[in-house]
């Protein structure tokens, strides 16, 4: 595989409604639809990691300006306000799930402030996958795996894979650490169970896919002007992120 390809991938969670209060890791849909937009306008093409691997084994070519849509948690504020806008403009997403909170709520959050938000249910991710969208696996019950012991662990990458592949028939080739965290002795545990790579926030690495299983992402949040937007975007913003990963600056 070439590990040297560095491109945009965007890192969202929920999606708000216009017109009421924004929520921590949330946008409103008019700020995401119009992030779209700019993101058509300035020529961009979304990617799956399916694409992107195939990129990466020499099988496809990468499109001129790619990027990789992603969601973390599974919210069913995707499938209502950001997969209409995504199916319109033949745009692609990955959705990471927390295999054991299916049509559940968002738990891990309950101590820290932040509203019960609805998890997409078995049938809300059957008809985000047939609408063309990636799903990936974001552990099992969103726990922090440097603070897992190894049943734990086991269950967050190992049954997570399982769960979600026996449900939706879908092989998962992608893992999302549940707030970002991770080690490099998660990378072998991650291989052994099939997983062909992972993202996270934070990654010290000089490319984003110089380590596939700690891809950088770019956070999406609600105080993104249009032109700070833009700029994550650029190959200077995605060295400046890296230089300050390398520096320990977050």
């Amino acid at each position: 595989m070439n590990p040297c390809f560095d491109l945009p991938i965007l890192m969202y969670h929920h999606i708000e409604p216009d017109g009421v209060p924004i929520t921590p890791y949330a946008v409103h849909a008019g700020q995401f639809v119009s992030q779209l937009d700019r993101l058509c306008a300035a020529g961009f093409t979304t990617l799956s990691f399916q694409d992107l691997f195939a990129a990466l084994e020499g099988k496809a070519k990468l499109p001129a300006k790619p990027v990789i849509v992603t969601f973390d948690d599974g919210y069913e504020s995707f499938r209502k306000l950001a997969l209409p806008a995504m199916i319109s403009r033949r745009m692609k997403a990955t959705v990471f799930v927390v295999a054991g909170e299916i049509g559940g709520f968002n738990r891990w959050d309950s101590e820290r402030g932040i509203p019960r938000r609805q998890l997409l249910d078995e049938a809300g991710i059957r008809a985000v996958m047939a609408a063309g969208m990636e799903i990936g696996a974001h552990g099992w019950a969103h726990r922090n795996l440097c603070e897992c012991p190894p049943p734990e662990l086991e269950e967050e990458i190992f049954r997570s894979k399982k769960e979600l592949e026996s449900r939706f028939g879908a092989a998962q080739q992608m893992f999302s650490y549940p707030y970002g965290a991770h080690s490099k002795e998660h990378f072998p545990l991650l291989q052994r169970a099939g997983y062909s790579g992972a993202v996270s926030i934070f990654s010290d690495q000089p490319a984003v896919t110089s380590n596939l299983f700690s891809m950088r992402r770019i956070y999406v949040h609600a105080g993104d002007t249009a032109w700070r937007f833009r700029f994550k975007l650029s190959p200077l913003y995605l060295r400046y992120v890296a230089w300050r990963a390398r520096r320990g600056v977050r």
